[in-house]
């Protein structure tokens, strides 16, 4: 399987292509269900779009940080004091707690990355 630096390519694709492209798909069908029908089918739509939505928007947010992990400079990715890095700590919380608060999280331990601090510190 060819691989960016540490990131899959096939992951890559799916994560951070097909997810969107999926997302725009899901809505234009369910915009064409909202104009056919009233009621319950369209509330029965409009959940499944949004709980639908969410999830892809996960996967998206985690194809972004794949794709800063296959193409960042090496000095910038080599340069983390943590364990593991920020990348998989950003990537590992967002699959656990969800996109909010994995991305806060996330951030957080980017805001965290400075000269005194450093060690294992996982999600």
């Amino acid at each position: 399987m060819k691989q960016l630096r540490e990131v899959a390519v096939r992951h890559l694709f799916t994560y951070t292509l097909l997810s969107p492209l999926l997302l725009t798909a899901l809505w234009i069908a369910a915009a064409m269900l909202f104009e056919r029908y009233d009621g319950w089918v369209f509330w029965t739509t409009l959940t499944v779009a949004v709980i639908a939505s969410y999830y892809l928007c996960k996967r998206f947010a985690v194809g972004l940080v794949l794709a800063y992990k296959a193409f960042a400079p090496l000095s910038v990715r080599n340069s983390c004091r943590f364990t593991p890095t920020c990348s998989t700590y950003m990537i590992m919380a967002i699959n656990k707690y969800g996109l909010f608060i994995g991305v806060y999280k996330g951030i957080r331990r980017l805001l965290r990355c400075k000269p005194p601090h450093g060690g294992i510190d996982y999600p």
